[in-house]
């Protein structure tokens, strides 16, 4: 009897059994060794994301900010909504689907999430100082008032671009708000986010029917390889008219980017806490707890 065979003839049970009892960095290149494997595996994953995200202590944290702001600008924590479905369709075959699976290798699975902030972590924010050629008179909001979070960027007279320091991490919450028993980064990056692309958002609004696809550009991921994006609505904000301006420079402008929603690669967010929950177990005993900044 031939490898083959043998993993052919293997009961479901015990292959679920054995599975089971592997990490899923180990777990996740199997989905492309055959079909039960295949089957098998994405089972295992549903399973363990659904516990992810349903784990009433764990907190999937956002921090948002423009890197002359980040003292002022509170910490997001991100409700869970939902995870793309692991098969392309449901009226397919389960080996009609798994041969899908397989060719995309996981890599189009997001959990999202809904950014919001929570009353520990709500405080005046001061906007960072726009330069004074800007003429920026509006006064700053009030946090507290604000139904939805959302961060305020400002371009000088042809200034391409502003900066976003985003770090998105998993962490158990402790005993009192702010507190936490175990905190792992999950990512930790500076996301560019350019005049253009800003003057392009503006004013548009996704309709109730449309489908939220990874492919909207309404999203800016914080590297080339999509492990985690974050989805803006745009409004411009009125910054008043230049005193003087050379008329081939940009204007100097506003903008206020509201947050939609944060898009995490599904076996991503497994991994971390799997790392999370052994950080806990390494931990457990000892009176270490992680303050949030």
């Amino acid at each position: 009897m031939n490898s083959k065979t043998s993993l052919e003839s293997l009961p479901n049970e015990l292959l679920l059994s054995t599975l089971s009892d592997l990490p899923t960095r180990d777990l996740l290149p199997l989905v492309a060794v055959n079909h039960r494997f295949c089957s098998a595996t994405l089972r295992i994953l549903q399973q363990r994301l659904t516990r992810a995200t349903s784990l009433p202590d764990h907190r999937v944290i956002l921090e948002c900010y423009h890197p002359a702001a980040k003292l002022s600008t509170p910490t997001l924590n991100c409700d869970y909504l939902y995870t793309d479905s692991f098969f392309s369709d449901d009226d397919k075959t389960p080996q009609e689907t798994e041969v899908d699976i397989t060719k995309t290798s996981l890599k189009q699975v997001y959990a999202h999430f809904k950014p919001v902030v929570r009353d520990e972590n709500r405080r005046p924010r001061a906007r960072y100082p726009p330069s004074s050629t800007s003429n920026a008179a509006n006064p700053p909001q009030n946090w507290q008032r604000e139904t939805k979070p959302t961060h305020d960027l400002y371009l000088d007279e042809d200034e391409p671009f502003s900066q976003l320091c985003a770090v998105t991490s998993v962490s158990k919450v402790g005993p009192k708000p702010g507190l936490y028993l175990s905190h792992v980064n999950l990512d930790d990056s500076v996301i560019r986010i350019k005049r253009d692309w800003l003057a392009s958002q503006v004013g548009r609004r996704r309709g109730s029917a449309d489908t939220p696809s990874i492919e909207d550009d309404n999203i800016l991921w914080t590297d080339n390889t999509k492990e985690v994006g974050i989805r803006f609505r745009v409004t411009e904000i009125d910054v008043g008219a230049p005193v003087l301006l050379n008329s081939e420079e940009d204007p100097p402008v506003g903008y206020s980017l509201e947050f939609e929603e944060l898009l995490v690669r599904a076996s991503t967010l497994l991994m971390t806490v799997e790392k999370s929950e052994k950080q806990e177990i390494a931990t457990e005993g000892k009176a270490i707890v992680i303050a949030s900044i």
